[in-house]
């Protein structure tokens, strides 16, 4: 009896220890939406109900030439505005709509020029931040892009440490921005905390991966972002933008698995017409899923349907480079039929295995970011790993 009770005594003390651990896991989840319970680096928010409050710093969107949106998250409703000019002393003001989640676009901007601005809301005076507006069509531009990165774990924040260091004016993200749901809890940890030296004064560009229409077909991917809406379905899933030399185009791959909101083809007759408008020397698409791969992961050998569909438009406009996700690898192919593709979903997800296949120019299993640099008449494209090296690179020329 004696050793029952004293075996009975210690179940209740590591019950007691247990109990008092979650407590304190929950709590500290729900005060900053990061606690991290797995190597994958997934919160404790994944596993209960309900949504993280969570504050978010301002962050800049969709720069333009004349034009900017500025957006950031508040616990409180209350009043907000703008205060920027093209000195610290800012000089200008713009209010916003009171709520938790706000939205401001700045408008009349020059070209070329470095902004400073100032948020105001209920909270505490924020920070003076700095965003440069997009330049013409004769300048030089240096832009990174990363797929397949957002699960909080340390070769995330290694890979956008990576990133920052190469000074970007701005971002493409190929997709997987959030794992593993694409719920609005996870973009604290996920997006928000591993991007917060970028996000102030650089623009995102993303595409929608399958892990982000996980849920609600990507609603909280659209809440968290401000895209442009050039197309006929006033949609950010799929949009085309210019910076430069380059004219971007972000398309929906997952329109052709997971998401349901709209149809592939309402995207492809857009697709063909914003190519047939475009006045860029350089055209880049990018998007998740692969037309051509030769990893060994899920979906080996590329999509075939995106293959079927897209490829030959991309091929009749002499698209210039197609830069792709989903396979967590890297993979550069060589030119098919006049166009570039690059594989590049290393940005901090695990790696899959890949063996070159008979297109492969370089193809490996590695984290990998990819650095590029754009004038009227080059394009040279780095890969970077987790040293921060270069370890492949390919240059156009017009």
């Amino acid at each position: 009896m004696k050793a029952t009770a004293h075996k009975s005594s210690r179940i209740r003390k590591w019950l007691t220890y247990a109990l008092a651990g979650i407590v304190v896991l929950v709590l500290a989840g729900s005060a900053v939406g990061m606690v991290i319970l797995k190597k994958h680096g997934y919160s404790i928010a994944d596993y209960l109900p309900g949504t993280v409050a969570h504050q978010v710093p301002p962050y800049v969107q969709n720069v333009t030439r004349n034009s900017a949106s500025l957006l950031w998250n508040t616990t409180k409703p209350g009043d907000t505005s703008v205060n920027y000019g093209v000195t610290s002393d800012l000089g200008n003001t713009v209010s916003g709509q009171p709520g938790l989640r706000h939205e401001v676009k700045l408008t009349g901007l020059k070209a070329d020029t470095l902004y400073y601005y100032r948020v105001q809301d209920s909270g505490p005076l924020d920070d003076v931040h700095a965003f440069r507006t997009a330049p013409g069509v004769e300048a030089t531009v240096t832009f990174a892009a990363l797929g397949d990165s957002g699960d909080a774990s340390k070769a995330q924040y290694q890979m956008a440490t990576i990133i920052a260091k190469s000074h970007p004016q701005l971002v493409l993200h190929l997709g997987d921005v959030v794992y593993k749901t694409g719920a609005e809890r996870q973009y604290d940890s996920r997006f928000y905390l591993p991007y917060k030296g970028l996000l102030s004064s650089i623009p995102f560009y993303p595409s929608l991966g399958n892990h982000d229409v996980r849920t609600n077909d990507g609603q909280p991917y659209l809440n968290a972002f401000d895209l442009p809406t050039n197309n006929p379905q006033q949609t950010e899933r799929y949009y085309s933008f210019d910076y430069g030399p380059v004219h971007f185009i972000a398309l929906d791959s997952e329109l052709y698995a997971g998401d349901h909101s709209l149809s592939t083809q309402a995207q492809k007759t857009w697709l063909q017409k914003d190519l047939d408008q475009r006045q860029r020397p350089w055209t880049i698409i990018f998007f998740h899923r692969p037309p051509f791969s030769s990893s060994l992961g899920p979906h080996p050998g590329g999509d075939t349907r995106i293959r079927q569909d897209l490829v030959p438009i991309f091929e009749r406009a002499n698209v210039d480079l197609v830069l792709t996700g989903h396979q967590h690898n890297y993979e550069r192919l060589e030119p098919i039929n006049g166009v570039n593709y690059i594989v590049s979903g290393g940005g901090g997800a695990d790696l899959y295995p890949i063996e070159p296949g008979e297109r492969s120019a370089y193809a490996v299993s590695r984290l990998n970011v990819l650095e590029l640099k754009a004038s009227p008449h080059e394009l040279k494209v780095y890969a970077v790993g987790e040293d921060g090296a270069v370890f492949d690179s390919v240059r156009l020329t017009q």
